[in-house]
């Protein structure tokens, strides 16, 4: 029984320094093939300036797509389609030299409390994971992340996306522009 146990171990091991490895396998050639995938959604891309994601969002206020997130800190949209439950997406980007880079994104099942197991990020990770993939197509790939969180990643080139489980209630989602996020990177 010992002997097994210490098999499966060593496989396990294995299996998840081979994700590891392919996910940077698949970094590098994505980022080598040239291809470019600025776009994030509603018409929101990488390299747009502030004062184009400030206008398109106001744009898309008053056409009642989205609304102001809590404390006015973030863009709010309500999720109706392709999710168990109705699900609030918060976002709002980071800049590089005053241009999109990243844009980080918060889910969560509207209704949600602690005694709503069904609203609990796992159910809510799953839905978002087949959301985005019908949204981008491809397929998100498992990753052992930092402190043994498991992260899916999918890598289009230029153009990373992350989701991870924040807490019992969120999920986060970042897109990410690499060639900018590694431009920064070796900046530090």
């Amino acid at each position: 029984m010992k002997i097994s146990s210490y098999f499966l171990s060593l496989l396990i091991v294995f299996t998840l320094y081979a994700c590891k490895h392919s996910y940077y396998d698949i970094e590098k050639r994505e980022l080598n093939s040239g291809v470019r995938n600025d776009s994030i959604f509603f018409d929101l891309h990488f390299g747009m300036t502030s004062k184009e994601f400030y206008d398109r969002c106001w744009e898309l206020n008053k056409q009642e797509v989205v609304k102001e997130g809590p404390s006015n800190s973030s863009v709010k949209y309500l999720i109706k389609e392709g999710v168990r439950h109705d699900t609030e997406m918060l976002f709002y980007p980071k800049f590089h030299e005053n241009k999109v880079y990243m844009m980080l994104t918060t889910f969560s099942y509207v209704g949600w409390a602690p005694w709503n197991r069904d609203r609990f990020s796992n159910f809510l990770l799953d839905d978002i994971k087949q959301l985005l993939e019908s949204w981008y197509g491809g397929s998100f790939l498992a990753v052992e992340g930092e402190n043994d969180k498991k992260l899916y990643v999918m890598v289009q080139g230029n153009r990373r996306i992350t989701i991870s489980i924040i807490d019992d209630r969120d999920v986060r989602v970042r897109f990410t522009d690499l060639s900018v996020s590694k431009l920064i990177n070796q900046k530090i």
